[in-house]
């Protein structure tokens, strides 16, 4: 089953010198849990340049770290072009559905999927309707 599970990691803005924040920091944390726990075949990295002055986009920033961390590059794709959390389920959905996904993993803050101004679940639900995919989301609070 591992192999058709597909983790998606939510940006969150990047800092104005380009680095990661404490946020996403944790949110990739998460990501190598998920890697330990369901060795899933992909992780779409979604998030495009909300801080004009961070250059590179969210998705490039946690690229970065995951390589740096000692990642599979030949398991991270980047999305890097949204900019809300409606449009992270726009794009990444379709991307997991080509991968050949059977369970979809949203990895974020627990703000992403308790705030209704974010419409996380809405979007990702909607975005899976009808593909007979599953909806796991992974999130933990982050107390920094």
């Amino acid at each position: 089953m591992e192999k058709d599970v597909i983790v998606i990691v939510l940006g969150n803005r990047m800092n104005d010198d380009g680095t990661i924040t404490k946020t996403q920091e944790k949110r990739l944390k998460m990501a190598i849990e998920l890697d330990k726990l369901f060795n899933p075949k992909y992780f779409i990295l979604s998030g495009g340049v909300a801080n004009k002055r961070a250059v590179l986009s969210e998705a490039e920033g946690m690229y970065n770290y995951l390589v740096n961390y000692g990642f599979d590059k030949n398991k991270l794709i980047i999305e890097k072009d949204s900019l809300t959390t409606v449009q992270n389920a726009q794009f990444s959905i379709p991307i997991a559905k080509k991968l050949g996904a059977k369970m979809v993993i949203v990895c974020s803050s627990p703000y992403h999927f308790a705030d209704p101004q974010y419409k996380a679940m809405e979007s990702f639900v909607k975005e899976l309707e009808g593909s007979g995919i599953s909806l796991m989301t992974y999130c933990q609070e982050i107390n920094d």
